[in-house]
C-alpha cells in the first residue's frame, strides 16, 4: 500500500457560492476536520514523533477557516462568495463534510438506543443527511486526508486492485444518464459507497463485456434504473439478467428505482419487476439514495 502523502493543488476551478446557513454548515465541517487532526498530531508527538504527521493539512485548514470567520462577521450578509477558489480547497472541503457526515453518523448510532422508536434517530441524522447533500455538489473527489480517517469510523480504505468489489453496480439506459443515472450514482458514492458506474469504472481500451461481466458478478447490488428508454434497450436488460441469475435462496440484489414510469407502464415490460418495491426518482436524489441505502443496511 502506497505511503500517504498530502498534496495541495492550488489551480484555480473558478468561483463559488453559498447560502450563509449552508456555508456555515461547511465552516463547522472544516473546524471539525481541522480539530481532529490536530488531535492526531498531538497523538503522534506524545508517542515520540518529530514533527506532527497533519501539519500541512491543519495549517491548509487554518487558513480556509480563517478565511471563512472573516466574512461570517458581518451578519448582514447572506450570501458567501468565494473568488478563484482551487481544486485543493475543494477536495478539503468535500472531505470535511464527508468526515462531519461519518463523526455525526457515528455519534447518532452511539446515542440512539434500540429502544428508541426508529423516526427519532432519522430525524437525529437529519444533520449528517445535509453533509452528504453538500458533498455531493463538488464533483471532484475527497482530499485523501479522508483515507486516513477511515479507519476510526470503521470504514475500508478504497480497494485499488484488479479483485475489487462494489457495493452497487448502476444499470441504466444511456438516454437516463445525464438526468438521473448519473447525479445518482455521485450521490451514492458521496455517502461513502464504492460504486461500478461506466464513467467511473471503464478506462480506454478496456472489454467493455468483461468489465461488465466482473461488474456484476462482485457487485453486492444492483441499483436498477428502469424507464421506458431501459426496457428499449438490449445491453441494460442483459445486465438485469445477470443481477437476476444471482438471486437464489431468496436473496435480494436487485434494488429497482422507476425513472418516468409506473407500475403499470412496467407491468407491460415485466410483471415481476412491476411486484417488487421500489423508490420513484419523482421522489428526488435525496430520498432515493436513502432508500437504498437502507435496503442495502437490511
Amino acid at each position: 500500500m502506497a505511503d500517504y502523502k498530502f498534496e495541495f493543488d492550488d489551480t484555480k476551478a473558478g468561483d463559488a457560492r453559498y447560502d450563509r446557513k449552508d456555508y456555515e454548515t461547511l465552516h463547522g465541517a472544516l473546524s471539525l476536520l481541522e480539530a481532529k487532526l490536530r488531535s492526531w498530531n498531538q497523538v503522534a508527538i506524545t508517542h515520540g514523533a518529530i514533527e506532527p504527521p497533519y501539519r500541512l493539512e491543519v495549517e491548509c485548514l487554518r487558513g480556509i477557516i480563517e478565511w471563512g470567520e472573516e466574512r461570517l462577521t458581518n451578519k448582514e450578509s447572506q450570501v458567501i462568495f468565494v473568488h478563484g477558489i482551487s481544486f485543493g480547497s475543494l477536495r478539503l472541503y468535500k472531505a470535511a463534510l464527508i468526515h462531519a457526515a461519518w463523526h455525526y453518523e457515528k455519534e447518532v448510532t452511539e446515542t440512539a438506543k434500540d429502544t428508541w422508536p426508529g423516526a427519532v434517530a432519522e430525524a437525529m441524522r437529519g444533520r449528517v443527511r445535509r453533509y452528504h447533500e453538500l458533498a455531493e455538489h463538488i464533483s471532484l473527489p475527497p482530499a485523501t486526508i479522508l483515507d486516513e480517517l477511515r479507519p476510526e469510523y470503521g470504514m475500508n480504505k478504497p480497494q485499488q486492485n484488479a479483485e475489487a468489489s462494489w457495493d452497487a453496480f448502476v444499470s441504466h439506459a444511456s438516454e437516463d444518464k445525464d438526468a438521473f443515472a448519473r447525479p445518482l450514482a455521485e450521490a451514492l458514492r458521496a455517502r461513502d459507497l464504492s460504486i461500478w458506474f461506466d464513467e467511473f469504472t471503464l478506462t480506454v481500451g478496456d472489454s467493455l463485456r468483461r468489465s461488465l461481466d466482473r461488474g456484476l458478478a462482485r457487485s453486492k447490488f444492483g441499483v436498477v434504473i428502469l424507464s421506458s428508454t431501459f426496457f428499449a434497450k438490449e445491453w441494460p436488460q442483459k445486465e438485469l439478467d445477470g443481477l437476476a441469475a444471482r438471486e437464489v435462496d431468496g436473496k435480494k440484489v436487485i434494488l429497482p428505482v422507476w425513472h418516468g414510469i409506473d407500475a403499470e407502464g412496467i407491468r407491460r415490460f415485466s410483471p415481476m419487476l412491476a411486484d417488487r418495491v421500489a423508490i420513484s426518482s419523482s421522489n428526488g436524489i435525496a430520498a432515493v439514495v436513502d432508500a437504498l441505502i437502507a435496503a442495502m443496511r437490511k
